[in-house]
């Protein structure tokens, strides 16, 4: 999938102007992209348009105007952008109360360890960004890669391919099998150039 470049970035005025009529298009893109996995974890699937909105959020947030300040933005909002073969997503455990969650991510901090996707028959295991906590906490945003074959991702377009998201933690075990909707907006994301 492409890649945004400083050039794709519109400047504050312009972005401005045309913020009320981007918002609703990448609200109803995140919400196709977004996967509930039991009642704690849900994923936003990444791609080109809902990190072209970040970027454009932050430098409008920050008021970043110069080129530099936006490459910046740049390098790290294009990391989470797939590659080929390639799932990227924002993983965010949700629960409100500040302490059971603060107690929750202390008890899964070995939770990449315990999250895949299976396609077909093949589990794969989710790559974390190690970046996202530290040795006694998890973060409750993660930055998660899910890396496939060239026949995994092959498997994943069949029609009638059972797809599933999972966690087998201890502490949070749960799968939701992919809808074929699903299927196919995530497929997107193997064939965009």
């Amino acid at each position: 999938m492409k890649k945004i470049h400083v050039q794709d970035i519109l400047d504050l005025t312009a972005y401005e102007k045309l913020r009320n009529e981007f918002r609703p298009k990448i609200m109803a893109i995140k919400n196709q992209r977004r996967i509930h996995v039991g009642p704690k974890a849900t994923y936003l699937f990444e791609n080109y348009d809902t990190m072209w909105y970040q970027v454009q959020e932050m430098t409008r947030a920050e008021r970043i105007v110069e080129e530099e300040g936006i490459q910046g933005e740049l390098n790290v909002y294009n990391e989470l952008i797939p590659e080929k073969n390639q799932l990227s997503a924002s993983l965010l455990i949700e629960i409100s109360d500040v302490e059971e969650r603060k107690s929750f991510l202390g008890k899964i901090v070995d939770l990449p360890d315990h999250t895949y996707l299976k396609v077909g028959g093949d589990k794969i295991l989710a790559e974390f960004d190690p970046r996202q906590g530290s040795e006694d906490k998890l973060s409750s945003v993660q930055y998660v890669k899910f890396n496939l074959s060239d026949e995994q991702a092959n498997k994943f377009q069949e029609l009638g391919a059972t797809i599933i998201l999972g966690f087998d933690h201890p502490e949070y075990s749960s799968e939701h099998t992919l809808t074929p909707e699903q299927i196919e907006i995530l497929h997107q994301d193997f064939v965009a150039d």
